[in-house]
Formats: structure tokens, sequence, C-alpha cells
């Protein structure tokens, strides 16, 4: 049995209880949401010797991928889509650990700029492989024209929400 078969079996009892239930698309998120919690387990085990969480890592990873290795607040808090609060606790603790430093744009003292330091740089180069190494496994077996399917079929969805409001 899989781990995943009792949300399935809960599934159909209640498609079987509810007229016009949409089995399919709830299976969908139900998948979605088991791989996610799955794939963020496996993030935090590879981090976790770095005294690093997935929120910190996917900070420290957008910046290491920004123009420049740095990027405004607002810019980060829509690329990791964390709320600006917990966005803030997260950069405090990166920048009292030294890996990452706070400034002003030049002309606008009002936003906030966020820059990788040269030691959250070899931090997130030492800590990516790994981290790497333990999401691809989920989709080993996977031609590269699947993944594409399935990236396009993921963006789609995300579409379909970002039309529905």
């Amino acid at each position: 049995m899989s781990e995943f078969e009792p949300t399935e079996k809960r599934l159909r009892n209640i498609e079987a209880r509810v007229p016009g239930f949409p089995y399919e698309p709830i299976l969908l998120v139900r998948l979605n949401h088991h791989l996610q919690k799955r794939l963020r387990d496996r993030t935090n085990a590879a981090l976790k010797p770095h005294d690093l969480a997935d929120t910190g890592y996917i900070v420290l990873a957008i910046l290491y991928g920004s123009l420049d290795e740095t990027s405004t607040a607002s810019e980060l808090s829509e690329a990791c889509h964390e709320k600006p609060a917990n966005l803030t606790r997260v950069c405090d603790d990166l920048a009292a650990r030294g890996l990452i430093e706070r400034g002003t744009r030049a002309g606008d003292r009002r936003s906030v700029m966020i820059t990788l330091r040269p030691e959250g740089r070899a931090l997130i180069e030492q800590v990516l492989p790994e981290v790497s190494t333990k999401l691809v496994s989920a989709f080993a077996g996977f031609s590269k024209a699947e993944m594409t399917q399935f990236a396009g079929f993921l963006a789609r969805a995300l579409g379909n929400l970002d039309k529905a409001g």
C-alpha cells in the first residue's frame, strides 16, 4: 500500500457520497500537496546540517540567480511567494549570519535592496548540489519531453488560477 492510497480511498468515498464531486482535479491537488510536502521534507533534511530551512535556502538561491546577486525586498517576496513579514524574519536571520546584506537603492531610499554576500554565495554553491540531488530523484524515469509536458500542465494550472482570481 502506497503512502497516498488512503487519501485516494477517501476521495473515492467522497465521490460516492457527493454528486458531481470533481474527483480528478481534487486528486491532482492532493497528489501535488503530498509531492510538495515530501520534496520540502527532503530539502529541509539536506539543509539542516547547514542550519538552513527551506525559505532561507530559497532566498539565497533566488539572489544567486538574480542579476548582480541583488533584488528588491518586494521582488524577493514575490519570487519566494512569502509574505513580507515572514520574508523579513528570514532575511533578518540570514543578515545576522552574514549571508546577505540590506541596503537602499541609489536615488530611492525607500526601496530596500538585498544582496548576497560572499559567505552566502559560498553556502548556496555548497548546498545547491545537495538539494538538487534530493529533488531530482522525484523525476527519475521521466524523459525530458515528459518533464517539459508536465511543466506545461503545471504552468497552465497556475495560469487558470491567475485568471480565476
